[in-house]
């Protein structure tokens, strides 16, 4: 509640100081013995409310004051408006993503869905869509916003079986299936999030094309090599070898992108929060005030109590009252 025109209520003032000035007139004639004369008659009900009127015509005309002031009810409401971008989260599901590399005792797939959950969470305003992969792509989940569901594809993405027939790392593959479902996009940003824990071995497409379409298409690709890589020495014990890097490293410089190494489930984390700083949507907020004047709503009890007064001076009233 706000005054649009507060200024008017120092008309307020003047009023007050005609009815402490009517009020003192009406004692001092009490004091002058008019109470000692009247005390003796008897008292009509006009008698007894001759006062009513002018009380009347001071409430009306403070009703009508505080009217000028312009009493104002508001609504406010806020909007939001968002540049979005459409993210195409990629994730490899090669037999291999069953190994506990990022977490001891957890799956890197597992450790990935939480990352990723994270990730989703955080993009209230963006497109999303999941693709998984291996030998063949999948569309786990077409681009939406609808947030739950990009969450309860993710949990029901799966490894495929290893040695099977579709078990593999087609990264080409799966990046230019991530470009086609983005290439119809009108959004002012597409982006792929692309994580793999091995190397491309599929060849029906080459990752380097798959990512000179993106680049053509305006899609940004982000890589995350994800996992530890484990191979065997002479002796047959377990050794870390380093990641091979260097496709996933052209793809994103290739897209505008950038390459992202995780070795652990902390630093995936960090990778994924990395991303989602980098590609903030654009907003602002605007707030729309909507005011309704309550003026009338004073108004008409101020012309009620007018007409009242008029009625208590000179209508019928007087007669009644006589």
């Amino acid at each position: 509640m706000i005054l649009g025109d507060p200024a008017f209520l120092w008309l307020l003032l003047p009023l007050v100081l005609v009815g402490l000035w009517v009020r003192r007139r009406r004692e001092l004639a009490l004091d002058g013995g008019s109470e000692h004369v009247l005390a003796g008659l008897p008292r009509t009900l006009r008698a007894r409310t001759r006062w009513l009127p002018g009380l009347l015509l001071l409430l009306a005309c403070a009703l009508v004051v505080v009217a000028l002031a312009r009493p104002l009810q508001g609504r406010e409401e806020a909007r939001v408006l968002t540049e979005g971008i459409d993210i195409m989260l990629v994730v490899d599901t090669s037999s291999s993503m069953l190994h506990d590399g990022l977490e001891p005792g957890v799956t890197n797939l597992d450790v990935v869905k939480e990352v990723v959950s994270q990730f989703i969470g955080q993009r209230e305003h963006d497109r999303l869509g999941l693709m998984s992969f291996a030998a063949l792509p999948r569309t786990e989940c077409p681009l939406t916003l609808d947030q739950e569901a990009v969450l309860q594809h993710l949990q029901q993405v799966q490894c495929v079986q290893q040695n099977g027939p579709e078990d593999g790392t087609a990264i080409g593959v799966a990046l230019g299936h991530a470009a086609r479902k983005l290439s119809d996009s009108d959004a002012k940003s597409k982006v792929v999030v692309l994580l793999t824990d091995g190397e491309n071995n599929v060849v029906e497409i080459d990752p380097e094309e798959a990512a000179a379409l993106c680049a053509d298409l305006g899609i940004r690709v982000y890589t995350v090599g994800a996992g530890r890589v484990v191979d065997r020495d002479v002796f047959n014990r377990p050794m870390e070898v380093p990641m091979r890097t260097a496709l996933l490293e052209s793809i994103a410089a290739t897209t505008g992108g950038r390459f992202f190494r995780a070795k652990d489930a902390t630093s995936l984390a960090s990778v994924y929060a990395e991303i989602d700083e980098l590609e903030r949507t654009e907003r602002e907020d605007l707030r729309y005030t909507d005011f309704d004047d309550l003026y009338p709503w004073l108004l008409v009890p101020a012309a009620a109590l007018l007409l009242l007064e008029l009625l208590l001076r000179r209508g019928p009233f007087l007669e009644l009252a006589a």
